[in-house]
């Protein structure tokens, strides 16, 4: 005996149905991107960049 609690199948659109929000992948796409970018930028065996590098380099200033 299944109690039915709501019609969860009726209140689910057709056309909407396993598509995520555009303002999701927005934020999917933009995270991947950034974490290619932080990636590229600050591992030293691609850019050079090091900690004791900027400190010298804003401690000099």
């Amino acid at each position: 005996m299944a109690e039915e609690y709501d019609d969860i199948k009726a209140f689910e659109a057709k056309d909407t149905a396993h598509k995520l929000p555009v303002g999701w992948l927005i934020l999917f796409w933009g995270l991947i991107i950034w974490g290619i970018f932080y990636f590229a930028a600050y591992t030293p065996e691609i850019s050079g960049w090091s900690q004791a590098k900027d400190y010298e380099e804003s401690a000099g200033k």
